[in-house]
């Protein structure tokens, strides 16, 4: 197989033994209830499920692939059933669009929410490793376990529309997830010890949502926001030899300019400008590497009209002079 090509992987979002099955098929390896493994040459990959009562469980997933993944989930058309994916370490773009141009630029780590009738399709890239833990529960698990956070998720999908919401991980949460990862590896205790790291992971994310509920500081994206926002992504990506202006971006999709700058920063974890200027040096840094462009080409067709601009911006975000790139 092409080292080069997107390998699909189709989940019906819901149980952990959905994934499981889905990644056999795929990839073939081991699995059982509560476990898939596959350690083969530069693939491995280790998902484990905890399952802490009814209605409850969380997965302890790693995984690294040499080829790109693309995982497709389909809704579970289950409103009464949460999902939390909390991303430590890798990068994941969140889409559900058919059609995507990936960039490193915005690519999205932290904490995603959504209430299974929501499709997703999020992206790998090769050779990346992805450390994640992901949270399912019922509304009833939830009532029994911990009913002062039924309110928080009542307010968030009161019309059970299909919605997404997206977070940084705090530090306190990331300090958890890295104890559980380091669990995983243990022979001894390693159920008890991850299932307690695991409860108090929750009961603090759960904390920290209601905390950003209550400060109307956790925006929801709808079908239509994501469609408007990845059309969006894809003209900033196709016009980098231009000036951007909020104003007009936001008149020709035809929304405000605050609701464009809450819902991007929703998705992508970062400004529009802020966007937009890693994708220019990541762009950059691509056409250096070939070895097929100048500096000045690549400054002058990315826009700058000073190419030592252009060498200010690529050293502040690369970290290396554009020279530093050219092959030898």
């Amino acid at each position: 197989m092409d080292q080069s090509e997107k390998i699909t992987l189709w989940v019906k979002e819901g149980a952990s033994i959905n994934y499981f099955k889905s990644l056999k098929e795929v990839f073939g390896g081991e699995y059982t209830e509560n476990r898939y493994e596959l350690k083969r040459g530069r693939t491995d990959i280790l998902f484990y499920n905890f399952p802490i009562c009814p209605g409850f469980d969380i997965m302890v997933n790693s995984a690294i692939h040499y080829q790109a993944v693309e995982m497709i989930r389909e809704a579970d058309n289950d409103p009464d059933y949460f999902h939390f994916n909390l991303i430590r370490e890798g990068r994941a773009e969140q889409n559900i669009s058919n059609e995507e141009k990936l960039a490193e630029a915005g690519t999205s780590t932290g904490v995603f929410i959504n209430n299974g009738l929501f499709p997703m399709r999020s992206n790998f890239p090769a050779n990346v490793l992805l450390k994640s833990v992901a949270i399912k529960i019922t509304r009833e698990a939830l009532q029994k376990l911990m009913p002062e956070a039924q309110k928080t998720l009542e307010t968030l999908f009161e019309n059970n529309d299909p919605i997404f919401y997206h977070t940084h991980l705090p530090a306190e949460l990331a300090s958890l997830m890295d104890d559980m990862f380091h669990f995983k590896k243990s022979e001894f205790g390693r159920i008890p010890l991850i299932m307690a790291r695991g409860l108090e992971l929750f009961t603090l994310l759960m904390r920290s949502v209601s905390k950003l509920v209550d400060k109307d500081e956790l925006h929801g994206l709808h079908i239509d926001d994501y469609n408007r926002l990845l059309k969006l992504k894809d003209q900033l990506l196709s016009c980098f030899d231009q000036r951007i202006s909020l104003e007009e971006l936001a008149s020709e999709f035809g929304i405000s300019v605050s609701k464009l700058k809450r819902d991007f920063k929703t998705l992508f974890n970062t400004s529009v400008y802020n966007f937009y200027t890693h994708a220019k040096m990541d762009e950059a840094y691509r056409r250096l590497k070939t070895g097929n462009f100048s500096v000045m080409e690549v400054g002058y067709d990315l826009g700058y009209q000073n190419l030592s601009k252009f060498s200010s911006m690529f050293k502040k975000i690369k970290g290396i002079n554009p020279k530093e790139v050219l092959p030898l």
